[in-house]
């Protein structure tokens, strides 16, 4: 372990035997403003840390979370911020190492009670793992997402909501994925049950690339898409929201193809009972391609994941996904255009050894076919982890 990992872990470990009452939610104040800091170290065994099908190698390796966020509430109105560090080392081959940072902020206005202005920023300097690139390689990036939200109530069983978001990619070494995208959505909501809504959403995002590549098909365009959807909260043990809708992304060179199809969207939490609960996220949309010579990325996919509590203190859970990425373009030296088929299965138990602190096994198999067979791996995770929370 490094020395910011030591430190994390014995923090844990002596905050284990302090009283509940010094770590209750919410009891660090500095003023009106909460402050909950948290950390986390996890350690995972791998037997494919490239995640290749030509190049197994197993290591282990250390990942070291530490975090803090701030909550400020004043008259009607709320304001938050968080910053947090992912740290990952491995034991044998260290130049896999990296860390990430991520820092968000936001303002949330309420002005009476038909009136609400949102405001927030997202910034990440992170990476692609190789199992997610397309290059096989480590993939650096920074970016940052600002967005702005009017919500205006018409009446008491209409709704009509209006963002703008603005977000920038810049790539360390794939300098062809740099750009910048500005989305514009508009909402309707209409309420036809007392915490069930039904909504029509049309979005407009424009895609500009700092460096337009037409020779490789990359290029500017515009993405318009057109949602039906239903949210709902009709308890805290149950809500969510499925959307299904149709896109086109028009290229502004002429010369380019356009492409349409359709779209859906799934987040849904339901609590069974005390024990028991479910959680389903999926989507199908398209994205910009992640591989030079292709012009877009249709992904589509779904992840469940089904929690029960075994005892008091201890809990279990299993996990699955499946995914479908499939590119618009061969690329060459390939003749046929890249579609790879990922599937996630997993299991862990968990150990609540007090409100914010839990212990954590988890077991999990990844692997990728693609039709293209130099992309396909399998990868095994042990995971062992510690994470404290205030």
């Amino acid at each position: 372990m490094n020395s910011l990992t030591k430190k994390s872990f014995m923090i844990l470990l002596l905050s284990a035997f302090l009283p509940a009452s010094a770590w209750a939610d919410g009891n660090i104040h500095v003023g009106p403003i909460e402050i909950h800091p948290y950390v986390s170290v996890k350690e995972t065994w791998s037997d494919n840390i490239y995640s290749t099908a030509t190049l197994e190698k197993s290591d282990h390796y250390t990942t070291t979370t530490p975090g803090l966020r701030l909550f400020l509430p004043f008259r009607m109105h709320e304001a938050g911020a968080e910053y947090n560090a992912v740290v990952n080392q491995y034991s044998t081959y260290d130049q896999e190492n990296t860390t990430d940072n991520n820092a968000s902020g936001y303002l949330n206005f309420k002005f009476g009670s038909l009136i609400g202005l949102k405001v927030q920023d997202v910034y990440a300097k992170g990476h692609e793992p190789r199992g997610s690139s397309s290059t096989g390689f480590i993939e650096k990036f920074k970016t940052n997402n600002a967005t702005a939200s009017v919500t205006y109530g018409l009446a008491d069983l209409s709704k009509i909501q209006i963002d703008h978001t603005k977000t920038t990619w810049a790539f360390q070494d794939s300098i062809f994925r740099d750009r910048t995208e500005d989305c514009s959505s508009v909402y309707v909501f209409n309420r036809f049950l007392p915490k069930t809504s039904i909504f029509l959403e049309y979005d407009r995002k424009n895609v500009n690339f700092d460096q337009t590549d037409v020779l490789n098909n990359l290029d500017d365009s515009t993405v318009t898409s057109t949602f039906l959807g239903l949210t709902w909260e009709m308890t805290s043990q149950s809500k969510g929201t499925v959307k299904a809708g149709r896109f086109a992304k028009d290229f502004r060179d002429d010369g380019v193809k356009d492409f349409s199809g359709s779209a859906y969207s799934i987040d849904v939490q339901h609590q069974f009972s005390e024990y028991t609960s479910l959680q389903l996220v999926g989507q199908r949309a398209v994205n910009e391609t992640n591989l030079l010579g292709s012009r877009y990325l249709i992904s589509s996919g779904l992840f469940g994941e089904y929690r029960h509590r075994l005892t008091h203190k201890v809990g279990g859970l299993v996990r699955g996904s499946y995914g479908k990425d499939l590119y618009s373009d061969a690329v060459p030296p390939a003749t046929i255009a890249r579609m790879d088929r990922t599937a996630l299965k997993g299991a862990g138990l968990k150990y609540f050894m007090r409100e914010w602190l839990e212990f954590s096994l988890d077991y999990n198999v990844k692997s990728r076919v693609s039709n293209l067979p130099v992309n396909d791996f399998d990868e095994k995770t042990y995971m062992v982890s510690v994470s404290m929370s205030l």
